[in-house]
């Protein structure tokens, strides 16, 4: 009997060791937020294209929205931006794409959630230098911000200056939810 117990307490021990684990894990990695009803929506199109090979952060051109928080209150800013895309060079990287905050007052700026930085490939290029097919490609991200006024905007680099990252076609919606 006392072999039986000490058994069950070892697997519930063990039970809750592991699961302690994967929810530490699961928190180091998983986000949320929650708004409520929609204040606001802008919209920002192009169907012109444009390109970049620069390694650093650029803006997209026109892929911004200013948005508003009044003193003492927060918002939910959700921004999801898609484009026809194309990530060409000899298989040395891969196109990424962010979408920043920018507080007008202060000209701090701070990345939407999740904050994955030059990590989020938004397309790359094709394996053995191949040409690369246009496609659509998307993301959202998002924030909540305090009182003040925002520039959402949308950035682009690449991870190898040899490939070559073009965008058109592209929608841009800020969605502000109270």
């Amino acid at each position: 009997m006392h072999k039986r117990n000490s058994k069950r307490i070892g697997i519930v021990i063990g039970t809750l060791l592991i699961t302690g684990v994967l929810t530490g894990t699961a928190v180091a990695v998983l986000g949320s937020s929650a708004g409520g009803g929609v204040v606001r929506v802008d919209n920002r199109t192009e169907t012109s294209a444009s390109s970049t090979n620069a390694t650093t952060w650029l803006d997209l051109p026109g892929a911004n929205a200013l948005v508003g928080v009044p003193a003492g209150q927060s918002r939910l800013f959700d921004a999801r931006f898609t484009a026809e895309s194309q990530c060409q060079g000899p298989n040395s990287g891969y196109c990424s794409v962010r979408i920043i905050a920018t507080n007008v007052a202060t000209g701090g700026s701070i990345e939407l959630n999740p904050q994955s930085g030059i990590d989020y490939a938004f397309d790359s290029d094709q394996a053995g230098g191949a040409s690369d097919l246009w496609e659509g490609n998307a993301m959202e991200r998002s924030i909540r911000l305090p009182g003040g006024t925002y520039r959402v905007r949308v950035q682009r680099a690449v991870t190898n200056a040899t490939v070559s990252f073009r965008l058109d076609d592209w929608h841009l919606a800020v969605t502000t939810h109270f």
